[in-house]
């Protein structure tokens, strides 16, 4: 049968520590088997009796160490000031020490009572070193702090006059209550706060008085039997340089020697953003010479992928800054010699078509398409705010030695047109510094047809001016708010759209500007762009009055239910005359943003031409301004991006042309020679492949504008 274990009782446990306890307190050497003796009897307490959880035992240690000290003061309150700082700091050291090794004894009431308490939520209990200097600030420290604090303040004023003290002392002495705070409140979150509270109570506002009322006796003497000059210069040597070595070495232990910890919450506050923080850090940092380097670093690369993500900004920055830096090179190394001002622009021609970012987006086509896009997003009403001029002489220089011209001309002139037709450009001056940057760098053949669609916007403006006074001469009222832009269909590459059934109110409206624009422009015809038109509706058939921007199509379904609050898809398709594919989406776009409702959906190619369509008496929304014309407007974007298959024809037109021209000149070439020559001359422009020249030289001859030398099949001659 097993032994049943006996119980220890307080009193049992107790008197064998005791002994021991005395023995560290008296300042004895303690043995480590005397030391594991008295962690056992405690834990030999704790776990053998089921009932115990340890704070009798933690209540005897308490009262133990209260009236040790209590003793030890009493014992010692009438020694002369001298001898009570000698005392106090000989004690304090030695009780830390006996203290620290208590704390070790009693480490298994800490795990097996204190952390639960702490746990359960009694603030007021701590382990065992914390709870001696709480002891020693309560018992000692307070009884003796006056005079020490006084003795403290009198050797300070002491070493001021000149005279030699002991330091050492000082330190100490402040040790004593910041060491009592630190492990008092060691398991809170406001220990910082708490030292300096106790450091400002005990020392430092009566340290701070006594050093100004010091100072200023001091300044009124010199002053006395001094000039003011001999003053300045005294403070400036004793005290300002003086408190900047002072402030200096503060650097060193407070930040340079923090600086690794510092770098390293500063990295994670970056990646975050955290703007006031930062700031912080960079307030603390810039102080110490090369302190906000790595910050430096942190800022450059976090904003450097950033911006390489969102845009082409931190790109274009970057070449323009790699490209200034070796021209100057090159300029100041080599005296500015052609040759090497060459080779310059064919590096920066090679590196600028193939390198890493453009590696990473695809291809150098898919590169000036980024380039148009980020062009068009610094025009935009929308854009942020940024120095135009500096951003369009950044562009020059990259747009200068980019292949593929072409493909971004062919993008830009889309993208204006669309800010022009939008009215979402920032100003016409900006947009004619643009043009001229391409004109300059792609040549005026490109940028002419943009010129001339500046200038229809303004001619425009001024005819909008001159129709708005002619209505009013003619007393001819629309009371519909009425803006046109007269496009020339050279300019513009604008499809021509199919006739549809308008309502009467906006068939007025155009009917009277065609006769006051025939009026000012005999001869000329006007063809109405509706798929490029838009305008704005107000609702009466909801409770909260809304504003539906549409676009000409979706104006004149929607006013057919004016007339009837239902429509099958035959009968909207009569009354308008919009084609039946475009119908359908339009529908379908009305019905997705409830403004509609439909008997079913309406599928693109499998759809009943007897489908009812109602006008939604239930629509609501938040907004005011509603914009329906999205879906339109996403379509166009689409479109815009599948352009390749007139990038292709327009070169292959621009490569015969370039042929007839050289031959022409030339008269005869051998072939080779002439796809060299056409290579060189559209190099600029475009990277024009070798097959393609071909192809054009053969359709040229089957054309009849070139002929192969019955002698010579190599060489080729140009018919007249």
């Amino acid at each position: 049968m097993a032994r049943q274990e006996q119980c220890i009782t307080l009193d049992e446990v107790w008197g064998n520590l005791l002994d021991g306890i005395e023995q560290l307190f008296q300042f004895q050497t303690i043995r480590y088997s005397k030391w594991m003796l008295l962690y056992t009897y405690i834990f030999d307490y704790c776990t053998k009796n089921s009932d115990v959880k340890g704070a009798d035992l933690y209540e005897k240690l308490r009262d133990y160490l209260r009236n040790y000290l209590e003793n030890l003061c009493q014992s010692n309150t009438t020694l002369p000031d001298q001898e009570i700082l000698e005392f106090y700091t000989h004690q304090w050291k030695k009780y830390c020490i006996s203290c620290k090794i208590l704390h070790g004894i009693c480490s298994y009431i800490h795990r097996h009572y204190i952390k639960r308490a702490i746990n359960a939520g009694n603030t007021n209990i701590h382990e065992t070193y914390p709870m001696a200097m709480e002891m020693w600030q309560q018992v000692v420290f307070r009884l003796f702090y006056t005079k020490i604090i006084n003795f403290s303040l009198n050797l300070i004023k002491a070493e001021r006059n000149q005279e030699k003290i002991d330091t050492e002392t000082i330190h100490n002495i402040i040790q004593t209550y910041i060491t009592s705070s630190i492990n008092q409140h060691g398991s809170t979150s406001d220990t910082r706060s708490q030292i300096l509270d106790v450091y400002q109570e005990y020392f430092e506002d009566q340290f701070l008085q006594d050093t100004q009322e010091f100072y200023r006796q001091k300044a009124t003497i010199y002053l006395q039997r001094n000039s003011v000059m001999d003053y300045i210069s005294l403070v400036y040597s004793n005290f300002i340089l003086k408190l900047y070595e002072v402030v200096k070495k503060l650097e060193e232990v407070l930040i340079i020697e923090q600086l690794q910890s510092i770098d390293a919450e500063a990295k994670i506050l970056v990646h975050d953003e955290k703007i006031p923080e930062l700031n912080l850090v960079y307030q603390t940092v810039h102080r110490i010479e090369n302190g906000t380097d790595k910050l430096k670093n942190m800022i450059e690369n976090h904003i450097y992928q950033i911006g390489i993500e969102a845009d082409l900004k931190i790109y274009i920055e970057s070449i323009y800054n790699l490209h200034q830096k070796y021209l100057t090179f090159i300029q100041k190394a080599f005296d500015n010699h052609h040759e090497f001002i060459d080779i310059f622009n064919r590096t920066c021609r090679k590196f600028i078509n193939d390198n890493l970012f453009i590696q990473t987006i695809g291809n150098p086509i898919s590169m000036v398409k980024h380039l148009a896009h980020y062009c068009d997003k610094l025009l935009r009403k929308e854009k942020e705010e940024t120095n135009i001029e500096i951003a369009f002489h950044q562009i020059k220089i990259l747009l200068y030695y980019m292949h593929e011209k072409d493909v971004f001309v062919n993008v830009y002139s889309k993208l204006l047109a669309k800010r022009l037709i939008n009215k979402i450009n920032i100003s016409n001056d900006h947009e004619q510094l643009m043009i001229s940057t391409i004109a300059t760098t792609c040549g005026f053949g490109f940028a002419y047809k943009m010129k001339q669609m500046c200038q229809d916007i303004e001619i425009s403006e001024t005819i909008l001016v001159k129709y708005n006074q002619y209505c009013e001469n003619q007393q001819v009222d629309h009371k519909i708010n009425f803006s046109v832009m007269i496009l020339n269909s050279n300019t513009w590459s604008f499809s021509t759209p199919s006739n549809i059934i308008l309502p009467n109110k906006l068939e007025t409206i155009l009917n009277n500007f065609n006769m006051f624009y025939k009026n000012l422009h005999n001869g000329r015809k006007l063809t109405w762009l509706h798929q490029h038109s838009k305008g704005e509706l107000q609702t009466f058939f909801t409770q909260k009055v809304h504003k539906l921007r549409v676009s000409t199509y979706q104006m004149v379904i929607l006013l057919l239910f004016n007339d009837s609050l239902e429509w099958t898809v035959e009968q909207i398709h009569d009354q308008t005359q919009i084609t039946i594919d475009l119908l359908i989406s339009i529908l379908n776009a009305l019905v997705q943003s409830k403004i509609l409702t439909c008997t079913q959906f309406l599928h693109p190619t499998n759809f009943d031409m007897n489908c009812k369509v109602k006008l939604s008496n239930d629509f609501k929304s938040d907004k005011y301004h509603i914009n329906l014309n999205t879906g339109i407007q996403s379509t166009e974007e689409k479109n815009m991006e599948t352009f390749q298959t007139k990038i292709d024809q327009d070169r292959i037109m621009i490569i015969r042309t370039t042929i007839v021209r050289t031959m022409k000149l030339h008269q005869t070439m051998l072939q080779n020679v002439l796809i060299q020559t056409v290579i060189e001359q559209l190099r600029s422009h475009f990277n024009p492949d070798i097959s393609t020249i071909k192809g054009c030289i053969n359709s040229l001859i089957t054309k009849e504008y070139l002929e192969i030398n019955s002698h010579n099949k190599d060489l080729l001659s140009y018919i007249a």
